[in-house]
């Protein structure tokens, strides 16, 4: 490996830790899948080099592991709700997204009706208004789910299952966005990085315009559109690393900033 072939590794190494996306993740006291949920969540962090905060309620402080789930998911800070005071507006700022590790139905109708009387709904709903993308695993607080059935909580009357199909409705038109626990990883990598999903392949079109949505944009970033003939647009301040630079000007892709 020739000199300047280590310097770019050197530098993309150190744009890569100044430029580390940070996720705050929220578990609450749910336990349908969770062990689900924070496997897909350590996958992705494994693979993409993330930094998690962790924010537990009352009752998952309770219910959950805090040691075992923060020392899994590497947490470079644990917050539980009511333990201490903070700006929400502020504290949100840092965080390239909210991820409901386990969504309860408590916190579902709390947020669906804007109560917001404690730190995870204000969080959700404040995350939502200042445009920061929150996806939740619904698992813990959607009955019509097989888990639910298999559980016994099979005879809900009309009136009842409308309640909880409305509640969902309600925080999905708020802009939460709602998948399985087994489907995080992959609706992560949708919504935040713009990554395509794998099942997506066959609706590839070379004319396709992209978005990647990251601070450093390297060459693996690149890779997964060679051949693309649309356009790809990438935020007005990211990074292009050196080998990035390169690719682009070998494959002749299109990038366009904002």
């Amino acid at each position: 490996m020739g000199l300047e072939e280590k310097i770019r590794e050197i530098v993309i190494e150190v744009l890569k830790k100044y430029y580390k996306t940070r996720i705050l993740v929220i578990v609450t006291g749910g336990m349908v899948n969770a062990d689900v949920s924070i496997k897909e969540l350590k996958s992705l962090k494994d693979e993409h080099d993330l930094i998690y905060s962790l924010v537990f309620t009352k009752n998952a402080a309770k219910v959950h592991d805090i040691r075992r789930i923060s020392e899994e998911l590497e947490a470079e800070s644990v917050i539980i709700d009511g333990e201490e005071k903070i700006n929400v507006k502020d504290f949100l700022k840092q965080f390239k997204a909210v991820i409901i590790a386990v969504l309860t139905r408590n916190t579902a109708a709390k947020v669906a009706n804007l109560f917001l009387d404690n730190l995870t709904t204000q969080i959700i709903v404040d995350a939502l208004m200042l445009g920061i993308p929150v996806i939740a695993s619904r698992d813990a607080a959607d009955p019509f789910l097989k888990p639910w059935q298999d559980m016994g909580f099979i005879w809900m009357g009309k009136g009842l299952r409308e309640a909880y199909s409305e509640i969902l409705n309600k925080i999905e038109k708020y802009g939460v966005i709602l998948c399985n626990a087994a489907d995080i990883k992959a609706k992560v990598l949708s919504v935040i990085f713009g990554s395509p999903i794998k099942n997506e392949a066959s609706e590839y079109s070379p004319m396709r315009k992209v978005y990647i949505e990251k601070n450093v944009i390297t060459r693996e970033d690149l890779a997964v559109y060679k051949g693309i003939q649309g356009e790809i647009r990438i935020p007005k301040n990211a990074v292009i690393t050196p080998l990035a630079a390169d690719y682009i000007r070998e494959n002749s892709l299109k990038i366009y900033r904002g």
